[in-house]
């Protein structure tokens, strides 16, 4: 199902939001008790190239990669198709043409359509509904709801969804079936 243009815009609004707290969650990720759990969920962790005392997390998927940063997190295309990046201090899910993934503060996506923006975010979607399922399945609903409750302790905290609502979203994205994120709380 193809999104239309007005619906695209409203749903890549809403994935910005949870991507940015999802990037929150995978901060708490990496200081799991038991040892970093996107370590442990087979991500590779090396330097970040562009933020000092950073890391970053990169993994084969569909073909390319994914790579996480403390403030990007994109899915880089393995040929010359768009993938997409998301710089946390944005606010906004951009395109990335090229080959090399995105380093953080050396450089931006590109604008785009939005529908165009919208399929080049899906690998990186089906991602997270991946991982997020594993999180669900080796640490627990517990892990991820304390997460949750973390985020909404927090003075500029800007929580998106509850864990199960959250991950309900990411599965329907994952299939271009994208509500109102909002909707998934009542």
């Amino acid at each position: 199902m193809k999104l239309t243009c007005a619906h695209a815009e409203t749903a890549l609004a809403d994935m910005a939001r949870g991507l940015a707290q999802q990037m929150v969650w995978w901060g708490h990720d990496v200081r799991h008790p038991e040892g970093n759990a996107l370590v442990r969920h087979g991500l590779r962790r090396t330097e970040s190239p562009g933020l000092k005392g950073t890391s970053c997390y990169r993994t084969a998927w569909e073909g390319g990669f994914v790579e996480l940063h403390g403030a990007v997190a994109s899915w880089t295309s393995p040929d010359d198709a768009p993938g997409c990046v998301f710089h946390r201090d944005r606010g906004r899910v951009e395109l990335w043409l090229g080959n090399d993934a995105p380093i953080p503060g050396a450089g931006r996506g590109c604008h785009g359509a939005a529908e165009q923006r919208w399929q080049a975010t899906l690998p990186l979607v089906r991602w997270i509904v991946s991982y997020e399922r594993w999180v669900l399945e080796t640490l627990g609903s517990d892990w991820r709801d304390g997460c949750w409750r973390a985020i909404r302790r927090l003075p500029k905290g800007k929580p998106w969804l509850p864990p199960a609502p959250a991950l309900h979203w990411w599965e329907l994205a994952s299939n271009s079936r994208a509500p109102r994120a909002k909707s998934l709380l009542s």
